[in-house]
This record gives C-alpha cells, structure tokens and sequence, in this order.
C-alpha cells in the first residue's frame, strides 16, 4: 500500500511539474494573431516616426520662408526691387552659361564628328571649356590622343613576330621545349619561341 501511495503521489507530482511546463511554453509561444499584432504596431510606429520627421522638415521649410517674407517686408520698395534684380540677374547669369555650355557642346560635337568620333557626355564634358578657342584646342588635343592610341593599337596588332627558322636543325616543337631540364634553358627557349605557346 505504501508503494502504491509513493506510485500516486510520484504520478501526482509529474502530473503538476508537466501541467506547469506546459503552462511556460504556452505563456512563451505567441500565437499568429499576437505575432501580427506586433508586426502592425512596429509599422505603425515606424509610419508615426515618418510622419512626425516630415512634419518636422515642412515645419523647418515654412519657418523658413517665413523668416524670407519677414525680412522681405521689413524691405523698403527700393530695397525690395534691388533685391529681386539681383535675384534675376543671378538666374540670367546662369541661363548664359547654361547656353554658351550646350552652344560649346554642339561645336564640339561637330569638330568630333569630322574626325569620326563620337561624341558622349563623358567626352564633352571633358572637351568643353570656357570659351571658344579653348574648347578647340581640348577637342585638338583629345583627337591628337585618340588618334595616337588607335595607331599605337594598330602598330601593336601589325608586330607579330616571324618564327625564328633553323637551318639544318629540325624545328622545335613545344613539346622539346618542355622537355629542357634546365630551368633557364627551358625559359630562354620559350622566349625565343614564343608563337608555340599563343
């Protein structure tokens, strides 16, 4: 009887330590539901912190542009129209070089073209200069390059080596070459053999 008290209690005991563990896991597993709940809020917060650092920059802007009209006004009618044409000259001043840049580009891109190359960005942006004369002797110099490197290219593709001929000896493969056994030998005979191992 004594044994089946202890069997009893032993099972009651389990019974309680599997109850709560089972209660701890079911107090650590969050269910779908609560797992959406969090992914809502943290987007919502995320959506909030948006919310407010815009509202924080049209604020700075408008603070801004009020701080313009205010000193603006504190301006006498003088004073404002002087400001306004400074303001205008400014924008006339850029509209100019903007202009004379893209009328630069264009006889640029003519004075390429004559020499058959094609003119890109990159290339204008790198022949174009201040003036005329300047922008004549860059796209002088930059076809003087171009045409140097296509020559120099040209010469390197034109200079293939003859083969070197033995006269009363065999020719010699690539596979007697590899069988030298001196290490410099061997090289030397590569060097002077080159068009075996292209």
């Amino acid at each position: 009887m004594a044994e089946e008290t202890k069997t009893v209690q032993e099972v009651e005991t389990e019974t309680v330590d599997t109850q709560e563990s089972t209660r701890e896991t079911e107090e650590k597993l969050l269910t779908q539901d609560e797992v959406n709940r969090l992914i809502a809020q943290n987007k919502s917060k995320a959506k909030e912190e948006a919310r407010k650092e815009l509202e924080k920059e049209m604020r700075e802007q408008l603070e801004a542009e009020v701080e313009e009209a205010k000193r603006l006004a504190k301006l006498n009618d003088d004073e404002r129209r002087e400001e306004e044409f400074k303001k205008l000259q400014q924008e006339l001043e850029e509209l100019k070089r903007k202009d004379a840049y893209n009328g630069l580009a264009r006889e640029a891109s003519k004075m390429l073209s004559e020499h058959s190359i094609q003119s890109t960005d990159g290339i204008l942006r790198f022949v174009v200069k201040d003036t005329a004369e300047e922008t004549q002797d860059a796209v002088n110099e930059f076809v003087k390059l171009v045409n140097a490197k296509v020559e120099e290219g040209v010469k390197e593709a034109l200079s293939g080596k003859t083969p070197k001929v033995y006269s009363g000896n065999p020719p010699i493969t690539k596979e007697k070459i590899m069988e030298i056994q001196d290490t410099s030998e061997r090289l030397k005979a590569i060097q002077e053999n080159a068009h075996l191992f292209k």
